[in-house]
């Protein structure tokens, strides 16, 4: 079976390719934006890396939040920074592609640049069974508009995700959310930089429109 490409990716190349290309500052200021204008008592945060916006949680009254990543080391580095300063923190080393999420009844799903490494049709099934009947999925899709899928930047073991990660076609993505009982209620353009664009679906239980 071929190894997951982000299970050979640095932490420190991750973090510093992130900034550089200016995304970890837009996914934790959507974050803190969701964590402000929901006010869930219950948070999953996929695809968490070594934090991606739990900064935005240590002065929070949270009483759960899940962080979910494929990487142990990522996870590893998350626990050393968060997890004196987060309470309700559990961590969790899940390939979402093969395998069920642990927890239910979540309030905010955020799923930040997941989608694009994942089956959509196998994973956006899976949160919509553990999201709370009055909950809220967040998914940030990477839309590129001049460049290769992974921005070059000098930090190359990124490069690794070419070949492994892929555009999301919103087409497709609209009828599986439609399949999994998921309506998006809100649909933001963000412009990442010259040449790339992310996409912001927040959506709910079809029932709760």
């Amino acid at each position: 079976m071929q190894t997951n490409p982000w299970l050979n990716i640095p932490f420190s190349d991750y973090e510093n390719h992130m900034t550089e290309v200016g995304q970890s500052q837009i996914l934790s200021r959507l974050f803190a934006g969701c964590l402000t204008d929901y006010k869930p008592a219950s948070v999953a945060l996929l695809g968490c890396a070594t934090g991606n916006g739990l900064e935005n949680i240590t002065d929070q009254q949270i009483p759960s939040i899940h962080a979910v990543d494929i990487n142990p080391v990522f996870l590893d580095q998350l626990n050393q920074r968060f997890a004196g300063a987060i309470p309700g923190l559990s961590t969790h080393c899940i390939d979402l592609q093969n395998e069920e999420l642990p927890f239910s009844g979540i309030d905010l799903i955020f799923c930040g640049l997941l989608l694009e490494y994942v089956e959509p049709e196998t994973v956006v099934p899976k949160l919509a069974e553990v999201l709370a009947s009055n909950g809220v999925i967040v998914f940030v899709i990477q839309q590129s508009l001049s460049s290769s899928f992974v921005t070059k930047t000098r930090f190359t073991s990124l490069e690794k995700l070419s070949g492994f990660g892929r555009e999301v076609n919103t087409e497709d993505l609209s009828v599986i959310l439609s399949k999994s009982n998921l309506v998006v209620d809100k649909s933001i353009d963000i412009q990442v930089n010259e040449s790339k664009l992310f996409k912001v679906l927040t959506c709910r239980n079809v029932e709760n429109k």
